[in-house]
């Protein structure tokens, strides 16, 4: 699983400004419609607050699984072994926590803007 969403994020790495674009809109949307609009613009918020959360979970992506730790080798001796082992079970435990955070995003991107 690791090795696949470093290959997407390797694809995607061209996204990465893009992602920082849509999520200063998102954020420009936010203030706007919370603070300039006088309540004028108060139906951009929940877009607005669904493209800064795209925007930062793509970029955030794309910065984590970039570079993955390299594998355990057989060579290694004992402790080198393990401590790799560590840092790839964090790795895995993190690409498990993006995709679910990812679910939940999806879930909420529908329930923001479909059944407002």
């Amino acid at each position: 699983m690791l090795l696949a969403l470093h290959r997407i994020a390797r694809r995607m790495l061209w996204c990465r400004p893009l992602a920082v674009v849509i999520g200063v809109v998102g954020v420009g949307g936010v203030f706007t419609s919370l603070f300039l609009a006088e309540g004028e613009l108060g139906h951009f918020l929940e877009p607005s607050l669904v493209l800064t959360l795209w925007g930062m979970m793509l970029f955030s992506f794309i910065q984590l699984f970039q570079q993955i730790p390299p594998p355990v080798l057989p060579h290694d001796d004992f402790i080198t072994r393990l401590g790799s082992r560590m840092i790839l079970a964090c790795y895995s435990l993190l690409a498990f926590l993006v995709i679910l955070v990812t679910i939940i995003l999806v879930w909420m991107s529908y329930r923001l803007i479909y059944l407002d």
